[in-house]
C-alpha cells in the first residue's frame, strides 16, 4: 500500500490530446513511482471525465492502483485558487492554451493563414494565458507546488519566470527531440546523450547552423538532421504518444522516481531546451564539457528570435520584424510587442482578432473546399 506521505498529487490542466496521452502514459507507470493521485481539470467536465475513464481503464489493465479524478477548471481565479489549495498538488502540469497547434490542419481559416505568415511564436499570448492563471494561483499558496508547462515552454517559460511564477520547466519539444535521437542512435545513446534543442527543431531549420546539437558524453555528433528525419516525417499530433511517455518519465522523476537525464524546455526560465538532470523537485542543467551556460542560452535566444519573439530581462515581449509586419494590419496595438504584465490583455486582444478571422472565408481555403467537393461528385 502507498502511504499518504509517499503519494503526491498531480493536477493536469487540460483535456486535449496531449493531456489524454499523458494520463494514459501515467496509467502504465508503476505505482511505486511518480504521483499517486492525478486530478484532471478542464472547462468541459465531460471531457475531463472521459480522460479519467481512459486512464483508469488503462491502469486497471496494467494493474497500477493510480487514481484519476476529473474536475472543473473554473473561469474564476479565486475559485481556481481555492480548488488548488484543497487539492494541495506537488506539481501542476498545464496542457491547455487558447490556441491549439492542430487548428491549422483541422479548421483552416484566415486566422491560420495569418499564422502561416507570422510563425507559431506570434501565438505567445494565447499559449501563456492559462499557465499564467495557474502560476498566479500557485504563487499565492503555501504548499509550494511546482508548475510544469507544456504550452510553447521555450518562450512561455521565460515570460512566466520573469513574472515571478513558480515554473520549474517545460515538457515536449526538447524531450521529444531527445527521444527521437535515442531511437535513431540505438544502444549508442546510452553513453551519456546530451541534446541542446529548441521548439524550432521539431521541423528542419532554414540554416544548417541552426540545427539541434547532440553530444555523446562530451563528443559532439554531426549529421543531426539525419537523426531527426524520421521524427520530422511524422504528423505532429501522431507524435503525442511518444511525447506523453517522455512527460510521464519526467513527472515520475520530479515526484521522487529514478533520476532522469534528458533535455527539457524552459528550465529555470531559460529560453529553448537544454540537457538536464531531473530528480525530486529539481531540474539541473547537464551541459557537456566545453559548452558554457551563457553560450547555450545565447544559442537558444537566437533560435527563439528566429522563430519570431524575444523575452527581455524585464519579462517584456518583443516580436521580430517579420511578425510585426504580418500582425500590423490586424493587431496594430499589439504587433510591436507588449509588457509581460499585460499578457492577459494581449491574449484577450489576440483572441478577439482570431475569432473575427476564423469567421472570415479565406480565398485559398474556399478554393480547396470547392475543389474537394467537385472531386467527390
Amino acid at each position: 500500500m502507498i502511504r499518504r506521505q509517499d503519494s503526491p498529487t498531480l493536477v493536469v490542466i487540460g483535456t486535449g490530446s496531449l493531456a489524454r496521452a499523458v494520463c494514459v502514459a501515467l496509467a502504465r507507470t508503476p505505482a511505486a513511482q511518480g504521483p499517486g493521485q492525478v486530478h484532471v481539470l478542464g472547462r468541459d467536465s465531460r471531457r475531463a471525465a472521459s480522460v479519467c475513464y481512459l486512464a483508469r481503464a488503462e491502469a486497471a489493465l496494467c494493474r497500477v492502483p493510480r487514481r484519476f479524478t476529473p474536475g472543473d477548471l473554473d473561469a474564476d481565479d479565486a475559485v481556481l485558487k481555492e480548488h488548488l489549495e484543497a487539492l494541495r498538488p506537488a506539481t501542476v502540469l498545464v496542457c491547455a492554451s487558447w490556441h491549439s497547434p492542430w487548428e491549422r490542419d483541422r479548421t483552416p481559416s484566415a486566422w491560420t493563414r495569418l499564422l502561416d505568415r507570422c510563425g507559431f511564436a506570434a501565438t505567445l499570448p494565447l499559449q501563456a494565458a492559462v499557465a499564467l492563471r495557474v502560476g498566479r494561483a500557485l504563487q499565492q499558496e503555501e504548499f509550494q507546488a511546482q508548475l510544469v508547462n507544456a504550452c510553447y515552454p521555450d518562450a512561455v517559460n521565460p515570460l512566466l519566470y520573469r513574472l515571478g511564477l513558480p515554473v520549474v520547466c517545460g515538457v515536449g519539444n526538447g524531450t521529444l527531440v531527445t527521444a527521437s535521437v535515442e531511437a535513431a542512435l540505438g544502444p549508442a545513446a546510452r553513453r551519456g546523450l546530451r541534446v541542446l534543442a529548441h521548439h524550432r527543431h521539431l521541423h528542419r531549420p532554414d540554416r544548417p547552423d541552426e540545427e539541434a546539437r547532440v553530444w555523446l558524453g562530451n563528443h559532439e555528433l554531426g549529421g543531426v538532421g539525419q537523426l531527426l528525419s524520421q521524427q520530422r516525417g511524422v504528423p505532429r499530433e501522431a507524435l503525442n504518444p511518444v511525447t506523453a511517455h517522455t512527460v510521464a518519465r519526467l513527472l515520475t522523476a520530479l515526484h521522487g522516481g529514478p533520476e532522469l537525464r534528458t533535455a527539457v524546455p524552459g528550465p529555470q526560465g531559460l529560453p529553448g531546451g537544454y540537457p538536464a538532470r531531473v530528480s525530486r523537485r529539481h531540474v539541473a542543467l547537464d551541459l557537456p564539457a566545453g559548452l558554457s551556460r551563457s553560450d547555450a542560452v545565447a544559442y537558444n535566444e537566437r533560435l527563439t528570435f528566429a522563430e519570431g519573439v524575444r523575452i527581455d530581462a524585464d519579462g517584456d515581449v518583443h516580436f521580430a520584424p517579420s511578425v510585426q509586419e504580418a500582425l500590423r494590419p490586424h493587431l496594430p496595438d499589439l504587433c510591436d510587442g507588449f509588457r509581460g504584465t499585460q499578457t492577459e490583455w494581449a491574449a484577450a486582444r489576440m483572441w478577439q482578432t482570431a475569432q473575427t478571422l476564423r469567421r472570415r472565408e479565406d480565398p485559398e481555403d474556399a478554393v480547396r473546399v470547392r475543389a474537394s467537393a467537385g472531386m467527390q461528385r
